[in-house]
Order: C-alpha cells, then sequence, then structure tokens
C-alpha cells in the first residue's frame, strides 16, 4: 500500500533519535496512558510481580512465662509481565511521490511548527499518523487485547472480516478484569441492557448510570479506601452511553450542574468524589470491532480502579528508538519500521469494581 515517498529523505542518527523520543513521548501523553496507567518501565520479558500481604491477627493476654506464640504468617503471591514485541512496517513506493506534494504543501500551512520540529515535510506526515495509528494500538490492546479472541463465525466476538491478529499479542485489561471479577463475585455489577436482543434494547433506561454508580460505590472494597488514603488514584472509567446517562439524570435534577462542572470547554464529573473519565476508544472499539450484526459485545462498561492497579509495562521509555527508515533500490520502495515491547497487568481484584 503507498504512503508517499521518502527516497529524498536522509534522516541522521540524531534526526532519528528525536523522531523517536517525540513518537514516544506523546502517543504515551496524548493516548491517555501516562494519565490513567502506571508506566513501568525498565521491564523485562518473564518478570515477576510481587504481592506482599498482611499478616493475620496478633496481640493476646499473657497470663504467664510460657508466652503464646502468635499465628503470624506473611502471604506472598505473584504475577508475572509478559512483555511483547509489537512491530509496524510502512511501505511506499517512489513513483507516487508527485501527485502528494500539494498534500504536503497544504499540511505544512496546517501545521508548520509541528513540521519543522521533525525537520522535513514527509517526515512530519509520516510521524503524525505514525502516532495516531499507535495511540490507537496501545488503548486497542491495552483493554481489549484478547490471545485467544476469535471471529464471530467462529464463536468469538471479533467483528467477520476483523484480522484477529491485531487484538491477539497480549491480554488486555478487559480479558483480566472479566476473569478476576466474574459475575459471581461480590464486587460484579450486572448492566442488565448488556443482554438486550438487539442495538436498540441495548441502550441503558433513563437514570441507569446512576443507579449503577451508586452499587459499584457500594461495593468497594475498604482496602480500595485505604489505599486512597496512602496517596492511589482512584478512577471510574465510563463508556459514553453511561455518561450521557448520568448527565441526563443530572441535568433533569439540577440544570446548573453544566455550568458548575464545566471548565474550558472540558466537563469534569466525579462521583462522590472519584474522577469520572468517559472512554471514547471503548465505543469505537466495541462498536467498530465487537458487533456481530445485530448487537454489541458489551456496549455499557464501568470499571473502578486505582491508576496504580492498571499498570502498563515497556521495556525502556526509548522504546521506540528502534524506528528506521530505509530504501531498497531492488524493491524501488521505501520502508519506515517501529518496534515496541508492551504488556498491561490488573493486579489485585479487590481494588477494582466492574459492571458489565
Amino acid at each position: 500500500m503507498a504512503l508517499f515517498d521518502l527516497s529524498g529523505l536522509t534522516m541522521n542518527p540524531s534526526e532519528v533519535d528525536d523522531v523517536s523520543k517525540s513518537v514516544f513521548e506523546l502517543v504515551i501523553e496524548e493516548s491517555g496512558l501516562a494519565e490513567h496507567h502506571e508506566i513501568e518501565t525498565g521491564v523485562v520479558r518473564k518478570t515477576q510481580i510481587a504481592f506482599i500481604g498482611n499478616p493475620g491477627l496478633v496481640g493476646k493476654v499473657q497470663t504467664d512465662c510460657d508466652r503464646k506464640i502468635d499465628d503470624f504468617n506473611i502471604p506472598i503471591t505473584q504475577k508475572y509481565w509478559e512483555l511483547v514485541t509489537l512491530g509496524i512496517r510502512l511501505k511506499h513506493c517512489a513513483t507516487d511521490v508527485n501527485a502528494l506534494l500539494k498534500l504536503f504543501k497544504k499540511a505544512s500551512r496546517m501545521n508548520p511548527d509541528f513540521y519543522d520540529r521533525i525537520g522535513s515535510q514527509e517526515l512530519g506526515l509520516v510521524v503524525s499518523k505514525l502516532e495516531q495509528a499507535i495511540k490507537q494500538m496501545l488503548n486497542r490492546l491495552v483493554w481489549f487485547g484478547d490471545t485467544a479472541a476469535s471471529n464471530v463465525s467462529k464463536g468469538g466476538s471479533i467483528k467477520n472480516g476483523i484480522d484477529i491478529a491485531y487484538f491477539t499479542p497480549i491480554d488486555g485489561l478487559f480479558k483480566q478484569i472479566f476473569a478476576d471479577v466474574p459475575t459471581t463475585a461480590s464486587n460484579y455489577v450486572k448492566i442488565s441492557e448488556n443482554d438486550g436482543a438487539s442495538y436498540t434494547t441495548q441502550e441503558l433506561a433513563d437514570d441507569k448510570a446512576l443507579t449503577i454508580f451508586r452499587k459499584m460505590h457500594n461495593a468497594t472494597d475498604a482496602r480500595f479506601y485505604q489505599a486512597i488514603s496512602g496517596g492511589a488514584q482512584p478512577k471510574l472509567f465510563v463508556t459514553r452511553e453511561l455518561m450521557q446517562n448520568y448527565w441526563n439524570t443530572l441535568e433533569n435534577k439540577s440544570l446548573n450542574f453544566s455550568l458548575a462542572e464545566t471548565t474550558d470547554g472540558t466537563t469534569k464529573m466525579s462521583y462522590r468524589g472519584i474522577p469520572i473519565i468517559v472512554r471514547y476508544d471503548w465505543d469505537e472499539n466495541i462498536r467498530s470491532y465487537q458487533d456481530n450484526g445485530s448487537t454489541f459485545n458489551l456496549p455499557n462498561r464501568a470499571i473502578l480502579t486505582l491508576k496504580e492497579n492498571i499498570p502498563v509495562a515497556t521495556l525502556s521509555e526509548s522504546d521506540l528508538d528502534t524506528v528506521t527508515s530505509f530504501y531498497v533500490q531492488k524493491d524501488k520502495a521505501n520502508y519506515m519500521d517501529v518496534d515496541m515491547n508492551l504488556d498491561t497487568k490488573h493486579l489485585l481484584e479487590y481494588f477494582t469494581v466492574a459492571a458489565y
């Protein structure tokens, strides 16, 4: 597939390094990863994550010299990082460049500072599109990755015609959370509309979001609040329709909420002091890739957890330092390669309440 001609572009090592850093920083920040997840760097494959639990009760009355021994035991459990290497290769035939010259000029006028910073119009264009693609990839895999994913025709949830290889590199957070917080768990909240037999019947009933949020808050573990008192950052991630449903309820009760909760054009909402994060990317992934032709796969979802409980791991902060551009004469084609390592983990189930 043609991208555009890079045959006239020469990148020295310094430029490659600058491009790598700019891609990494923009992708991590703008994808929301740094805001919503702890970013663990320096992680290598099969690195142990140890959990040190709390001991049992201690402290009994001692009545004689033969002191009683307390049953003091510190439980330790573990999980493992399982980093995989993700690769991207872009290819473009040199003969297509002439038709794109006007596009380069137009793009330069749209955002000259960005392209000046990168050093060339051509490289600026490919990097901006590369950033967009990597941000979408990271959010897709971190939340919707499933090493056992399959298409609807084979009993899975991925829309027929979609290449499942874009979902199978890692097990994302939804798969892990659904396993850690099953429908039988006390920290699970059912969203009955997800069982609807059509797109229409999967829409939320009036005021349903408020009911769901209340049940989720009431289902939290005491250790969740202990962690918050120690500095942990709580997050309530929700799909778009849940948020719209909640807004409708608030508007019906008080029309002033929209003025009080909006700053600089950005609506900042919380429930009982916990920030609400609307995950528009969840909706995009569910509606684009988890559609069986009649219904969406769990279109209404909410996860109440701690930022520290859903970390994302990479090998290093310069994980994209393998961005390379090269021309292959026999192919008459130009290539750009990107490699990075990725994994994510849902650490402790009692720090999470899941509604789905």
